[in-house]
């Protein structure tokens, strides 16, 4: 049938209370019915009485538009919020007056045809707005915690009003990127916004947190209090025995163990949702459909009664989101009927104050999991990202092909295309919007020049073009394909600084000091370039090492307004520039780093694929001298074009940030690794740089560099006017005051707004400028080339910054998009190298008949339930529980055909004793073979190794600390694609 079979079982309505007033403390769930009673004229009556300053508009029971306050059967019980959070009202002077009723003002019985209010309206614009500017409230992202959607957080993106901190006292340590989020305790306080939306916040009163606290998390607080003395008693009875095994001393910390904290920490500021200034775009979400209902309608029974028409139940893949429901004639009747679950994709609708559910409309349905192909598309669309071919509209935008620079752009642009420009790029990299040159001047010194494809004269603002590079705001790069931000005439032609061929670019050039790489002079231009050849960064490596160009790579020289090929003089021209480069990026990198620069090395695995897409080969990324190279005159290129328009534009540029660390994961970090016998000074990155270069073991650098990561906040695009301090805009990590991104605008939507401002900045104050940034020297170079500034686009400084930078707005909106798309193109890639990993691991274990791969892990946590092992050939993280490996002999593979369990442990701080019990299987060893065979994978590659089998039963004991090796088996699984990580035995370490 198409109609879902609709379960609704007899139920006990749980208390619902208006969210103006508190409840009544009287019978709880299941002790009898309690029934709010509010007449619809009468409640919206007693709102005004509350709310004045709040649109009440009748909220109609629509057949289709449900949500879900808490749908996960699997999750914890729905939070509910029972204590007052009453609206702050314009003519409230301070939130010490906000105090909340004492009792509900009406107890009306609802009719049966409405059901009860969920959630509270959202303000109207001009409420909030006037709110916003009085300090009552503030402007945030909204983030989820995964585990429990009933947690959530607000983020800052503007630093908080003086009215606002005047009002709110909490707030006076809080700004943008400080690292204190606003706690959203329940899905009430959420009401109904997703992850990434922009929301206004009302701050709740201490009296009014402390009560939604309390009744909101205790119960889950004592049962978690429960579980750390369960766990106490439990290690506390096993001490004893541990330390008479294994000869050993066990700490006093033994009960609690572990390097982290047990009790929660309450958040200091709680707030609640009141409007959603801004909705995350990304509302296309993974998941299965399914005909019963989620278990968490069964408390809105009226609910389910009311649907007009019948639906099926959405589950998303993420957690964080809720149920669902998508109208039935949506669905294609194949995937109606199909037995097995099938994953699909749709697009969030409408949730409605009274719904319990949002509602849904059905894209397309993804198919069966498993392949690369399923898992690929699953991937791409669980993270929202557009694969779909561009439009008619969108191509409509791209010039006709065969394309030539009009003789407007030759005429007011800086002609460089005689000079020695070249790109140096991935061997397989097809968007070439980086290109290098380097000239000895007369004087000595060096120009050097770095050029960037000229994107933003291709993507005008406002067309459908613009609008939809805006949306995927950058391209994607999975392992076997990239997913572009722009149409590939573009991409891989018209803007692709392709060897041979003119192309319209922007360029920063500098003359600088030969020896100490200083820069004496600074220029921007809008430039036409001719690149001499396309260079790997091998090629580049093997230049700097000693060797000459290989004859079979294509140069090229413009002579008398033609191509032909270079002559020896340009290919040794390339030669000496790549040397050049080499000489000067060591002195730029190692005074950035005596400058207090942080690096913080992260795995990459590189992938060879075989015809069919299938994975052959797999091994660590390697960084070589020349990825350096090109690193260091591109962050130069950034800091100098941030310089640049902060100075034109203070009010009005899209900069980049990086925040510090959050100061106590730091601290809990840094004292962990103390507890091993690493010292790292938790302050400035040129403090934790230092405390890294004394490490000598490479993989106990990997080992810290990696726990290192886990504090630090990602970096950031802001708008310039959201944040009060200009301390804020620093960047942490390259301890630098001003940072953008400039250098990839074909695949990055941000930097083609930063070539716009520089644009405008361009035609309104000329190639040169001063200011007090080290980059801005008043030195004007007179070897710099004397030409207009101004474009097609800007032939007046006049109209310059109305036509190209958007309103402040505008930008924080084009700045918050860039950096959820962003990190879901880092979830993207990060899915796809595990999947292509699962796939490549499979194989292996099939070739060599094993159930995976044995490897080495180091151990880089001692939690008091078990430790954390980083396997650093992969890249991979992975936490063993003791309960685990007691209770499943699953979780440890055997290398010499005996079961091996794990009899007792005891953790301390920084070290954790297992004993262990090894039985052979009785008539049954004189059947097997003598050895066995271990396919094993490390830094030298991979190897089978044959172990012998034993038929001894023996206790073993173990002694592991943080950064000890031991050896794990890595067995992928396929369907879903997931690596598990289980304890080798007996190791091979």
């Amino acid at each position: 049938m198409d109609q879902p079979d609709i379960c609704q079982p007899a139920l006990v309505p749980v208390p619902r209370h208006n969210s103006d007033q508190p409840p009544s403390r009287g019978r709880g769930q299941g002790q009898g019915r309690h029934h709010d009673n509010v007449h619809s004229t009468h409640h919206q009556h007693h709102q005004r009485l509350l709310h004045p300053e709040k649109a009440i508009t009748p909220a109609a029971a629509s057949p289709l538009a449900v949500a879900s306050q808490h749908t996960d059967p699997h999750s914890p019980a729905p939070v509910r919020m029972t204590v007052a959070t009453t609206t702050l009202s314009p003519s409230s002077a301070s939130h010490n007056n906000w105090r909340a009723p004492n009792k509900p003002a009406a107890t009306i019985k609802e009719t049966k045809q409405q059901p009860k209010r969920l959630y509270e309206e959202y303000y109207e614009s001009n409420v909030v707005q006037r709110l916003m500017e009085a300090g009552k409230l503030v402007r945030g992202i909204v983030r989820l915690n995964p585990k429990n959607r009933a947690d959530a957080y607000v983020s800052l993106d503007e630093t908080p009003s003086d009215n606002a901190r005047r009002l709110y006292p909490a707030l006076l340590d809080y700004d943008v990127g400080g690292g204190d989020d606003i706690y959203l305790c329940g899905e009430t306080s959420r009401n109904r916004a997703i992850f990434g939306d922009i929301v206004a916040v009302k701050i709740l009163p201490r009296k009014a947190a402390q009560n939604l606290y309390r009744e909101n998390c205790a119960p889950n607080d004592r049962r978690m209090s429960r579980l750390r003395d369960e766990r106490k008693a439990r290690l506390e009875a096993m001490a004893d025995q541990v330390a008479s095994e294994s000869d050993t001393t066990v700490s006093e910390s033994n009960g609690s163990g572990g390097s982290e904290s047990s009790e929660r920490r309450i958040p200091e500021v709680f707030g609640t949702v009141v409007a959603i200034l801004a909705r995350n775009e990304d509302r296309r979400f993974t998941g299965i459909l399914s005909a019963e209902p989620p278990m968490s309608l069964r408390k809105h029974k009226l609910f389910l009664q009311l649907l007009e028409r019948p639906v099926m139940w959405f589950k998303p893949l993420n957690n964080a989101l809720p149920f669902m429901a998508v109208p039935l004639s949506d669905i294609p009747t194949e995937v109606r009927r199909y037995k097995l679950k099938q994953h699909c994709t749709v697009r969030m609708g409408a949730w409605h104050t009274r719904d319990p559910l949002p509602t849904a409309s059905f894209i397309r349905v993804l198919g069966e999991r498993g392949s690369i192909d399923v898992e690929t598309t699953l991937i791409l669309e669980e993270n929202a990202v557009c694969y779909d071919p561009f439009t008619p509209s969108v191509l409509r935008c791209l010039p006709k092909i065969p394309w030539r620079i009009p003789d407007k752009e030759l005429q007011c642009r800086t002609d460089l295309r005689a000079d020695c420009i070249f790109t140096i790029d991935p061997p397989t990299a097809r968007d070439l919007d980086d290109a290098v040159s380097c000239t000895i001047l007369p004087n000595g010194n060096v120009m050097v020049g770095v050029h960037i494809a000229d994107v933003s004269f291709f993507v005008r603002p406002q067309t459908p073009l613009d609008k939809q590079a805006r949306m995927r705001a950058t391209t994607t790069y999975m392992v076997q394909k990239a997913i572009p931000m722009l149409p590939s005439v573009l991409c891989e032609d018209l803007c692709s600084l392709n060897p041979g061929v003119d192309r319209l670019a922007f360029s920063v050039m500098w003359e600088m000091d030969p020896e100490t790489a200083i820069v004496r002079s600074t220029w921007f231009g809008r430039t036409i370039i001719n690149s001499a050849c396309k260079l790997s960064y091998d090629d580049a490596q093997s230049v700097i090492e000693g060797n000459r160009l290989r004859n079979d790579i294509a140069c090229f020289e413009f002579i008398n307004g033609g191509n032909r090929p270079a002559s020896s003089r340009r290919r040794t021209q390339i030669e000496s520039s790549i040397r050049w480069f080499f000489k000067l990026s060591k002195v730029m990198r190692k005074r950035r780093f005596d400058c207090g620069a942080l690096s913080l090395s992260n795995m990459k695995l590189s992938f060879d694929l075989d015809s069919s897409g299938t994975p052959v080969d797999c091994r660590p990324y390697a960084i070589k001298d020349s990825n350096r190279l090109i690193e260091e005159f591109m962050l130069l290129a950034n800091m100098s074009v941030a310089a640049r328009i902060e100075a034109t534009f203070p009010d009005a540029s899209l900069l980049r940030r990086h925040s510090p660390p959050l100061q106590r994961r730091l601290d809990e970090t840094c004292q962990q690794l103390a507890n091993a016998g690493i010292d790292i000074v938790p302050g400035s990155a040129r403090d934790i740089q230092l405390s890294l270069d004394q490490i000598e073991d490479p993989d106990t650098r990997f080992t810290v560099e990696s726990l290192l990561t886990a504090p630090m906040q990602r970096a950031a695009y802001f708008s310039t006017h959201s944040i009060a301090d200009r301390a804020g805009y620093r960047h942490y990590a390259l301890n630098v005051p001003l940072y953008t991104h400039f250098t990839s605008p074909i695949r990055r939507y941000a930097d083609i707004i930063v070539h716009r401002t520089l644009e405008a900045s361009l035609a309104a104050f000329g190639n040169h400028i001063t200011g007090d940034h080290p980059l801005l020297p008043k030195l004007y170079s007179s070897f710099f080339p004397k030409t207009p500034a101004n474009g097609s686009l800007t032939l007046s400084g006049k109209n310059a910054q109305l036509l190209l930078i958007p309103d402040s707005k505008t930008i924080s909106d084009i700045a918050h998009q860039c950096n959820m798309r962003k990190d879901a193109a880092k979830k993207a890639q990060d899915a796809s190298s595990k999947l292509f990993l699962v796939n490549y691991l499979a194989q292996k274990s099939v070739q060599f008949d094993t159930p995976g791969v044995v490897s080495f892990a180091i151990v880089t946590k001692v939690k008091a339930d078990g430790f954390v092992l980083t396997v650093p050939m992969f890249g991979i993280e992975s936490l063993i529980y003791m309960d685990r490996l007691a209770d499943k002999h699953s979780q440890v593979q055997s290398l010499d055909g005996r079961t091996w369990k794990l009899c007792l442990w005891s953790v301390d701080a920084s070290s954790i004793t297992l004993i262990w019990e090894a039985n052979s299987h009785a008539n049954s060893v004189d059947d097997l073979a003598n050895s066995m065979s271990v396919l094993l994978i490390d830094e030298e590659g991979q190897s089978a190794v044959k172990i012998q089998r034993s038929t001894s039963q023996e206790r073993f004991t173990q002694t592991l600390k943080i950064f000890d090796k031991m050896a794990v088996c890595v067995a992928p699984i396929l369907t879903p694609p997931e690596l598990s990580v289980r304890l080798a035995m007996p190791s091979i370490y």
